[in-house]
């Protein structure tokens, strides 16, 4: 069964409108978010890019190099809009790069290549890639967050840009002489294509209450730093251990107590002690893993699990941080603030649990603290006897 070409253009039209429509509403209702503005841009330009082939009967070399370019621009806007979702940076120069290629390749099909099986290849391409990468930001978002959820998003894009390439695979395996830009494609085919669109507005919808849903559980389960509250923290914390012991690998365990940190509340104000607890856990955060958990178990009291490390690289970890800490001062209106801080390391491996784990930690890092601070100290048997 073919589909026919003005029908399938018709209806995707229309449910392209619908699906700007609600963007613009959602974005009526949610207020202004640069993540939202790009998708809504997409959906105009690719209304655009669809109405310029309705009105077309037999488009002409100029608006096909029009039509594509439209096209893979809105991709490239939904690319910029999950980009900013996540709040990742997109890199401007290779975004320019990517821009140039195509646009070049694109006006290369144009000129010089005549059979519409090519053309339609390099353009169903260009989308392919634009899905796949999607795909990868959200799988690569999933490992550092585990949000279970996240799977329809990337599970989409899998489908959207799999069909993408199954068009191009039935395209050249019939080599139809017809210069329809279907290509007289299976219907079942197009039908995926389609829902994929249609599902892409839902998962923009989703995404944008699913922010709200992430925002009311960070609010529960981390405080104003950024770092873990106690308890999630215990309960990650046990998670890791559980597995390190089926695995049969290692978690380290890091407590630190910032050093004379009352002094700081004292000379600076209270509101400046906040400051510098941010730009500790900031300094935490920009040294660990994925995999790797932060907490605060109050005060000025912080502690870290490495999934799979052992105590030489929890060691250079802590000392790293240590050394950052000293020499990354704090700039405030009362002047810089310096600060340093104690650490206690201890490793999980087969026996024991987290909260034997997190006492052998504490003792070593009360032993740094009795030596005068701004030092790591590797638990040892021997500091039970103290």
């Amino acid at each position: 069964m073919v589909v026919d070409e003005l029908t399938y253009f018709i209806l995707t039209t229309l449910l392209t409108v619908v699906s700007a429509t609600v963007l613009t509403l959602i974005r009526v209702f949610h207020g202004q978010r640069p993540c939202l503005d790009c998708w809504i841009a997409a959906s105009y330009v690719q209304i655009a890019a669809l109405l310029i082939l309705l009105f077309l009967a037999t488009p002409s070399n100029n608006s096909l190099f029009v039509v594509n370019s439209l096209f893979v621009a809105s991709f490239l806007l939904i690319v910029a809009g999950h980009h900013n979702y996540l709040k990742r940076k997109l890199n401007r120069h290779f975004v320019s790069l990517v821009i140039v290629s195509y646009l070049i390749l694109n006006l290369y099909s144009i000129l010089f290549i005549t059979d519409t099986v090519q053309r339609v290849s390099v353009f169903s391409a260009a989308i392919a890639l634009c899905c796949f990468y999607c795909a990868s930001l959200y799988f690569r978002y999933f490992l550092s967050n585990n949000k279970p959820a996240l799977w329809l998003v990337i599970g989409l894009y899998i489908f959207l840009g799999t069909c993408l390439l199954l068009r191009i695979y039935f395209a050249w395996q019939q080599k139809t002489e017809t210069p329809e830009l279907l290509l007289a494609a299976p219907a079942l085919l197009l039908l995926a294509l389609f829902t994929a669109n249609a599902l892409q507005t839902y998962v923009f919808y989703f995404l944008m209450h699913w922010r709200q849903i992430i925002q009311l559980e960070q609010l529960a389960n981390y405080d104003t730093t950024g770092a873990m509250r106690r308890n999630y923290f215990i309960e990650l914390l046990e998670k890791l251990t559980r597995r390190a012991q089926f695995l049969g690998s290692e978690v380290a365990l890091i407590f630190i107590d910032l050093d004379r940190f009352k002094l700081i509340n004292d000379n600076y104000g209270h509101h400046n002690g906040d400051l510098a607890l941010q730009h500790f856990a900031k300094i935490v955060s920009n040294n660990l893993r994925v995999g790797d958990i932060f907490g605060r178990f109050g005060g000025e009291e912080f502690v870290i699990a490495l999934n799979n490390s052992n105590a030489q690289q929890a060691y250079a970890l802590a000392n790293r941080i240590r050394v950052q800490l000293n020499q990354q001062a704090l700039v405030t209106s009362n002047g810089k603030i310096y600060m340093s801080a104690s650490f206690g390391l201890a490793c999980h491996r087969l026996e024991g649990d987290s909260a034997e784990l997190i006492k052998q930690a504490d003792l070593a890092m009360y032993q740094a603290k009795s030596q005068g601070g701004n030092k790591v100290m590797i638990y040892s048997a021997e500091l039970n006897q103290q």
